[in-house]
């Protein structure tokens, strides 16, 4: 195959031995070199899917055959199933090669079983057949148990799995329903496949070896196992997904010419310039769950639509991040039987977004309190960093109340008698340059009280926390300085003092405060008996052994019941800072946050527990996808800057947004960028973009923003629809390569992002057959945010670009 090294190609036709498993870490070491952008793709099962492990679905003699199953969260309805083979050449590999793709597979909602098999050191041929046809029936007899459909099954596997799986599902139409072969043999008896399986220079192909003997000596079983001898008007119709190695699908075409011939539907996805074994890795995984679940749609009928990410288990228990997205500085209240959160939200317009919740996991986002940030004339252009930082949130005298910090321009406050709206303009309550985290206190005795952090950037100096009076309507404050009332230089190893939240319980004054930075940090908490101090301090939370750094600012809640809970932020980078729940206890007059670590009296954070609020309540997550059939754009968009009325339209053409192309810049300065958070730790975006152009030039991108930026999309180029990507890096500098000439003016854009932010772009003029375009890259966090996905159209007045949609699956 041109392109792949012939070493390389000879490595992966030789048969696995039993003294060198094959596995993803084995089949890297191979691919590496000639491959470099690859990663091993994470077998994390997402939450909520549960996942069955070393489930026994037969015996044989001593030997006991197991199966993993991969649930996903709860349904009112049963799953369908996917049965997933592993491949290793029929004498090698393990069912954990498929962990990756059933753990994406349930994410979409579907449920994956990886199954063990004798392999052909242990019985030859057909044992493993027989093995997974007992699999299948296993799962089918006690799918009730695990919310399975027993009449949507398909089957599915990799290499020699890829074989197995077809032949299964010929042979047993009646039990599957569809067929998924990747990179695995069709015919065994044809002279393409003999030339590598039956080469007498080989001591034993991997087939020979399953097979007992040559094909001259065993023609019956090279033929018996072949799915082609076995399709026929009754065979369940198969997608094949192909590699670049054209070998390891031999018999593909005459397959699908056999089954066109009963009116039995087949499909071919192929994945250019891959090895063999690609699913077992990012960026090549990505693009096979999604051939795999286009075509099971058609089988099957189409999955509801489910969330990158959800904390709620379903089992009463829930699992952190609660919000896996960027809702960084959260405060959150209790009013009644709802709580209420707000985050910072910086430069982009609308701000101060608004989420509601009955149990403190499922969150739903309401919308903004901040329509445009004033002053409006210094964010009618991105003002990255800036704008809106750390809110707090409070209900008082009737009122919710939200008070932020704008580093540059002071304390704001707004109010709202409902927490959806509408909400007052922005009272600048303490103008001022460096002023951050500002947080209320309404005291018994009726006097009120602000406490706020300092930026050094601003101020030029930091680590202290300042007391002021203020007046019990926030429209003023009663001091002209205010008082230091803790001073972080004065404490042995504190720097970067922030995020203050003033609380008052039991006659103690409270005052819970991150130290250390976001991402290396910890949160302390202050009390004394009076306002204004002296403070004690004590380090409530730490990352102690776990992996959540920082364990930043948030709040604490109380239930009616009288439980205590904290919110905290983590810093992940690309992914922003999303958004931790942690039970809270007391110990001596002191919280103890999370659960109890190395250090006497400070708290780890916890990975999952009990919900906080008892009973059953719907699942919810902030809305990610958008189908653009309302009036108004989803409260999940944001704007670069300021947005003008100019710059889009949802009424221009039913279902569709329509992007009016603004003045051309590089895509970190454009103001008219619409964009969202990362809504996950590996999700997929894809939309379907009409560009009208009126010259040269004109384009419509989907990227990821942030300190560096990289778009793909359509431009004109020589009067001509083409495909381009452009990469800037965090100094500003662009690199673009110039993709294919496109059919027209239309294409599906699709953008991967899996574990650990790695990016790959690909785009379709059909929007079934991907193409990929540029290297895979590592997103980079924005300027205090994570990166965020965006949309754009630019060029000259009157051109403008129609997005059908935009879907965003995990």
């Amino acid at each position: 195959m041109k392109g792949i090294p012939a070493a390389l190609l000879l490595s992966l036709a030789l048969p696995a031995m039993a003294n060198t498993p094959y596995n993803a870490e084995t089949t890297y070491q191979k691919l590496v070199r000639d491959y470099p952008f690859i990663r091993i793709a994470s077998a994390e099962a997402p939450a909520p899917v549960q996942v069955r492990k070393d489930l026994v679905y037969a015996r044989r003699g001593e030997q006991a055959l197991a199966l993993d199953l991969y649930l996903p969260g709860p349904s009112a309805k049963p799953a369908p199933l996917v049965v997933l083979v592993h491949g290793g050449g029929w004498r090698s590999g393990e069912r954990a090669n498929l962990a990756p793709l059933a753990a994406r597979l349930a994410a979409r909602g579907y449920a994956a079983a990886t199954v063990s098999y004798r392999l052909s050191g242990q019985a030859r041929y057909p044992a493993a057949i027989d093995d997974v046809t007992e699999a299948v029936r296993w799962l089918r007899t006690n799918a009730g148990g695990f919310m399975i459909d027993p009449a949507r099954v398909a089957i599915a596997g990799g290499s020699a799995g890829g074989q197995i799986a077809a032949l299964v599902g010929m042979k047993h139409p009646q039990a599957i329903r569809a067929v998924v072969n990747i990179d695995g043999l069709s015919d065994f008896t044809s002279e393409e496949a003999r030339k590598h399986e039956d080469d007498p220079a080989k001591n034993s192909s991997s087939a020979g070896a399953w097979f007992g003997g040559r094909y001259a000596e065993k023609t019956a079983l090279w033929r018996d196992a072949s799915p082609l001898t076995h399709a026929g008007k009754d065979s369940p119709p198969v997608l094949f997904v192909t590699s670049g190695v054209p070998r390891f699908s031999v018999g593909r075409e005459a397959m699908a010419a056999k089954l066109a011939a009963h009116g039995i539907h087949t499909d071919t996805v192929a994945l250019p310039g891959t090895p063999h074994a690609f699913w077992l890795f990012d960026p090549w995984l990505a693009p096979t769950v999604d051939a795999m679940d286009g075509f099971l749609a058609r089988v099957f009928g189409p999955m509801p639509v489910r969330a990158p990410w959800s904390p709620d288990l379903g089992d009463g228990r829930y699992r952190n991040p609660i919000l896996h997205a960027d809702y960084s500085d959260p405060d959150v209240i209790r009013v009644g039987d709802t709580y209420y959160m707000v985050s910072s939200s910086f430069a982009n317009a609308p701000g101060l977004p608004l989420l509601t919740s009955k149990d403190m996991v499922n969150w739903e986002l309401t919308g903004h309190a901040l329509p445009q940030l004033v002053p409006g004339a210094q964010f009618a252009t991105p003002q990255h960093g800036k704008g809106v930082w750390a809110p707090c949130l409070r209900y008082h005298d009737g009122r919710f109340w939200i008070f932020y910090p704008d580093p540059d321009n002071g304390v704001y406050v707004t109010t709202a008698t409902d927490f959806n709206g509408p909400w007052s303009a922005p009272h600048l309550l303490l103008p001022g340059k460096g002023i951050i985290d500002p947080t209320p206190l309404w005291d018994d005795d009726g006097k009120a009280w602000l406490i706020h952090a300092w930026a050094k950037s601003r101020a030029g100096f930091n680590n202290v926390l300042t007391l002021r009076r203020m007046a019990p309507d926030g429209r003023s404050l009663l001091d002209k300085e205010g008082k230091v009332v803790i001073d972080g230089d004065k404490l042995p190893g504190y720097r970067t003092l922030e995020g203050p939240k003033l609380y008052k319980a039991n006659g103690w004054y409270y005052v819970f405060a991150p130290a250390g930075g976001v991402e290396h940090g910890w949160q302390s908490v202050f009390r004394s008996r009076s306002i204004d101090g002296p403070y004690e301090a004590r380090i409530v939370m730490a990352q102690g052994a776990t992996e959540i750094n920082g364990p930043h600012q948030g709040a604490w809640v109380k239930t009616p019941q009288g439980a205590d809970w904290f919110f905290h932020f983590q810093d992940k980078r690309a992914y922003g800072r999303i958004v931790h729940l942690q039970p809270m206890r007391w110990e001596d007059g002191w919280p103890l946050i999370g659960e109890p670590s190395g250090t006497p009296g400070t708290g780890q954070p916890v990975l999952e527990h009990a919900k906080p609020v008892a009973g059953t309540f719907p699942q919810r997550v902030p809305p990610t996808g958008d189908e653009f059939d309302g009036k108004v754009l989803g409260p999940q968009w944001q704007w670069a800057a300021n947005p003008q009325q100019a710059w889009h339209a949802l009424d221009a053409r039913a279902g569709h947004l329509r992007l009016f192309a603004q003045p051309e810049a590089p895509v970190r300065s454009l103001p008219s960028v619409l964009t969202q958070k990362f809504p996950g730790p590996a999700f997929g975006v894809t939309t379907k973009v009409e560009l009208h152009a009126q010259r040269d030039g004109d384009q419509a991108g989907l990227g990821v923003m942030g300190l560096a930026s990289s778009w793909f999309g359509l431009r004109r180029v020589d009067g001509q629809p083409r495909m381009v990507m452009v990469s800037c890096d965090q100094a500003g500098k662009c690199a673009q390569e110039l993709g294919a000439v496109l059919p027209g003016f239309t294409a599906h854009l699709r953008m991967h992002v899996t574990e650990g932010a790695r990016v790959a772009f690909s785009y379709s003029p059909d929007g079934v057959r991907y193409t990929q375009i540029g290297a895979p890259f590592d997103a980079v966090m924005g300027r205090w945010v994570g990166s965020q996905v965006g949309l754009f159209a630019s060029g000259a007045p009157g051109a403008y670009a129609d997005l059908d949609y935009v879907r965003i699956t995990p």
